[in-house]
């Protein structure tokens, strides 16, 4: 009887539960020696240090979900966490939206994109699932193993072995392989994959290595695309995939699990080595390799300058790219740093932190670091095409915290003062829609005891207009050429800039200007950030609406009517066309036209598991047939299961419902759908069921298998 390896996954929830005690900064992982041997971490009903099986859906981002499973596993293997859930999404945005984001992210990445996004700035790191609440997780370190020569079988067997050292080491271990994802049925038996090395066109897909069993038999896999069908040589990793629990090539057809043969081709093998928690570390990052690496260059030397913001401070750490076996000497302002440096072990991303931070008092810093023993280890930055390096940037970091938080000896770092300790911070409002060529005032409070300072610096991602900005009073204005859709407006506490609150804005096309009506009085904030009196359309039907440009949703100030923040020429407000009023009715927000219509723009009812998007609405006394559902306006609802599809809807836009998960049931009442948009039902439940007219079925079925989703169901439901 022929041996089936079946595997039952280890499902974790996404909450993110921190122990009891934190005190130190460092989290390290002690190697389980016994485990090396022939086989390891192949109990197939308990998966040790194993998050949840995701689904990357119809997209080339594999190598996001495999970047924070690898995280996932080594926070779950240093016990810094119980059970935790990351979001991929979130990485994915900020690194292909915004000033430093990548061009071509949706061609394909890999892990390097991972670990850019999290060691940028504070605003910036891994971020729950759940929520998307920031961690104070910061990936110091990593081990990156890059390639080995296909044609020496030596050099394979030490690479395999690597692997494994860092797997038992640390958690687990990303790497790159080929995978005909099309033709899975053809090179996988039973969950066992194998394309053998020497006809592996390169790599393509990145998954995540849980365990191994050097003793797999070679006839548990069969390729009938290649010759060999059959590996010659036993052995293989056990691997945590990216395209769901229910995958049925995976092992048993419901685990997500595959066993890849040790004569695959593999590239690119990573691990997480340390982890920080950021707030420990720093209260401001000094950087230029937004992008992270791209590739070492030749050279024994590099160096950046940085200006100083906010006085005196104490560099505590200095992060760059090494090299294994070279040695790093670090100098700042010219005068060497003892306290850091050394021959490197390992290859990867590393944070040398320093045991006693070092004073400056100037206004600029230059770091330079030293290298000797490889001549070619000076890590050039990438820039927003991945396969090109950035005009000769380096990647090299400095950490500071501010002078007053700083207390020499053995008392270490202070929260503040000491009168107080900050708890939190809170942002109003939390979420919004402004229209290009806009301004409004968001509102910020520092929670805590005692009397924690209501100092705030605020702070925008995602955008992608130089024009677009908001003041150190927290007034966003949103230039007319803003190309994004959504941005985030952070709330930072200055006294502890750990603590922080974020917002989400969505954007809208400038399309009109009109008066400001009505006659409910509101007290709104101007461009300098003082209150002033104005007047919004009163509310009536259920529904508040804002008409025509309120005070917070003027066009900015600062600028006149004839030029731009760069001085040319501006939009004629005469040329735009129509009025758009804004308005929420039953926790769903919409944008109405002056020609009788309706864009769906927003749901607000995270805990609603029923939404129906009706066919008519009515604002501010007038109806409007709802014929638009609008970019992600449902995106991400974790918890609706049906959704029902008002009669008028004419169009649904990309990412309208991705990313709900549980989203079972659709109903599409509408007869009129003349377009759907990319991804617009990627990542709803795997067994979820689009019902429709019986006469639109073929033609519907046909725009949903365009957009993305392959897999779900089309039916009728008359």
């Amino acid at each position: 009887m022929r041996r089936i390896k079946m595997l039952t996954a280890v499902l974790l929830t996404a909450a993110l539960l921190l122990p009891a005690s934190m005190a130190d900064a460092r989290l390290e992982v002690k190697a389980d020696a016994s485990a090396l041997a022939a086989s390891y971490n192949t109990n197939v009903n308990d998966i040790a240090y194993a998050s949840g099986v995701e689904d990357q859906a119809q997209s080339s981002y594999c190598w996001a979900f495999m970047a924070n499973a690898v995280l996932e596993s080594y926070l779950l293997k240093s016990a810094a966490v119980s059970m935790i859930d990351l979001s991929e999404w979130d990485m994915i945005n900020q690194l292909g939206n915004g000033s430093y984001a990548f061009s071509n992210l949706y061609t394909g990445g890999s892990y390097k994109q991972a670990i850019a996004y999290w060691t940028r700035g504070s605003l910036y790191g891994p971020r729950l699932e759940a929520d998307s609440g920031l961690t104070d997780y910061y990936v110091s370190e990593t081990a990156e193993l890059g390639r080995y020569q296909r044609e020496e079988p030596q050099s394979k067997q030490e690479y395999i072995q690597k692997i494994k050292n860092l797997v038992v080491t640390y958690g687990a271990a990303g790497v790159s392989v080929y995978f005909d994802a099309q033709n899975r049925a053809a090179t996988t038996r039973d969950g066992g994959y194998y394309y053998p090395q020497e006809q592996s066109p390169g790599v393509n897909h990145g998954v995540t290595v849980v365990g191994w069993d050097d003793n797999f038999a070679p006839q548990w896999f069969y390729n009938a695309l290649t010759f060999p069908h059959q590996p010659q040589n036993k052995g293989a990793f056990l691997v945590k995939n990216s395209w769901g629990r229910y995958d049925t090539s995976s092992i048993g057809g419901n685990t997500g699990y595959y066993w890849i043969s040790y004569d695959n081709y593999f590239q690119d093998a990573f691990s997480v080595t340390q982890v920080v928690q950021r707030s420990n570390l720093c209260h401001r990052v000094y950087e230029t390799d937004y992008r992270g690496l791209y590739d070492y260059g030749l050279g024994s030397s590099y160096s950046r300058t940085y200006q100083l913001s906010g006085g005196a401070q104490w560099l505590t750490a200095i992060a760059t790219y090494v090299k294994a076996g070279a040695n790093y000497r670090f100098y700042l302002n010219g005068q060497e740093l003892t306290q850091c440096g050394g021959t490197m072990a390992q290859s990867g991303y590393h944070t040398f932190q320093l045991s006693n931070p070092v004073l400056i008092n100037g206004s600029s810093i230059e770091i330079r670091a030293e290298v000797s023993g490889n001549g070619e280890a000076v890590p050039l930055a990438c820039s927003a095409n991945s396969y090109e390096p950035d005009d000769g940037n380096v990647c090299l970091k400095a950490f500071t915290k501010t002078q007053w938080d700083y207390t020499p000896g053995n008392t270490g770092w202070n929260q503040g003062t000491g009168l107080s300790t900050i708890t939190g911070v809170t942002i109003t409002p939390q979420e919004c829609t402004m229209m290009q060529g806009t301004s409004r005032s968001f509102q910020a409070r520092v929670l805590g005891s005692g009397q924690p300072s209501q100092s705030i610096n605020w702070q925008i991602s995602g955008v992608s207009s130089a024009n677009t900005r908001i003041s150190e009073n927290g007034v966003l204005y949103v230039a007319p050429d803003e190309g994004s859709t959504v941005l985030y407006v952070y709330a930072n506490s200055q006294a502890d800039p750990v603590h922080s609150a974020v917002a989400r804005v969505e954007v809208t096309q400038r399309t009109g200007s009109g008066a400001n009506t009505g006659n409910t009085s509101n007290t709104n904030t101007n461009i300098n950030g003082t209150p002033n009196t104005g007047t919004n359309a009163g509310a009536s039907n259920g529904g508040t609406i804002i008409t025509g440009t309120p005070v917070e949703n003027q066009p900015d100030p600062s600028e006149n009517d004839s030029s731009n923040i760069n001085g040319s020429k501006g939009e004629d407000p005469d040329e735009i066309r129509g009025t758009v009023r804004v308005g929420t009715v039953n926790q769903g927000v919409y944008s109405v036209w002056e020609d009788g219509t309706a864009e769906y723009t927003k749901c607000t009812a995270p805990n609603r598991t029923s939404v129906t998007i009706p066919a008519n609405v009515k604002i501010s006394g007038k109806t409007y047939a709802v014929s638009v559902l609008d970019e992600g306006c449902m995106r991400g609802q974790k918890k609706v299961k049906t959704v029902t599809i008002g009669r008028n809807v004419s169009q649904i836009e990309e990412d309208a419902f991705y990313g709900c998960k549980r989203l079972k049931k659709i109903k599409i009442t509408s007869e009129l759908i003349e377009y759907i948009g990319e991804d617009a039902f990627r990542g709803i439940a795997a067994n979820a069921v689009i019902y429709v007219p019986r006469g639109c079925l073929a033609d519907y079925r046909t725009m949903v298998r365009e957009s993305g989703n392959k897999s779900v169901r089309v039916k009728t439901y008359n």
